[in-house]
């Protein structure tokens, strides 16, 4: 297997993530918050801008491609608070066509390497109720759950 590698994104690049990851996340935010589709694009396009103001530049956030065999296979996005020596992932992104192959595994610990390196001792990240895939591979790469959050619609006439 060709090695992984975590590539910083450029500006181009950063603006070609966006461009990927608003559907992708409102996908996300419609199947577990049960909002229509141009309800949870907004969102997810509000979310995105709130959290990284200053795009690709903005503090303690970095954004990577996974790179393999000069391919784009995916992407990562964590935060860092130096002052805490916390970490969060807010996303790491595998393509479709390149999953099951132990690429997340290996692009996880390749995270952790660079976290360790910036002398961060704790790693955490969020988990969406459906994505019961990335809930195994977290599990077994050691994570721990520390709290989940649970949501009930209602209504007047419920």
């Amino acid at each position: 297997m060709d090695t992984i590698k975590l590539h910083r994104m450029n500006q181009e690049e950063f603006n070609f993530y966006i461009h990927d990851k608003v559907p992708r996340y409102a996908e996300s935010i419609a199947q577990n918050i049960k909002l229509d589709e141009q309800k949870a694009l907004e969102s997810a396009s509000q979310k995105l801008k709130r959290l990284l103001p200053e795009g690709n530049n903005t503090s303690g956030h970095l954004l990577f491609n996974i790179i393999q065999a000069d391919k784009l296979i995916g992407y990562v996005w964590i935060k860092i608070n130096y002052e805490t020596h916390e970490s969060f992932l807010y996303e790491i992104y595998i393509k479709e066509q390149f999953r099951g192959e132990g690429k997340g595994t290996r692009a996880m610990q390749l995270i952790e390497e660079l976290l360790i390196k910036h002398k961060i001792e704790s790693f955490n990240l969020h988990v969406f109720g459906h994505n019961r895939g990335a809930f195994k591979l977290y599990e077994r790469i050691g994570f721990n759950i520390v709290g989940i959050n649970m949501q009930k619609k209602i209504s007047p006439n419920s």
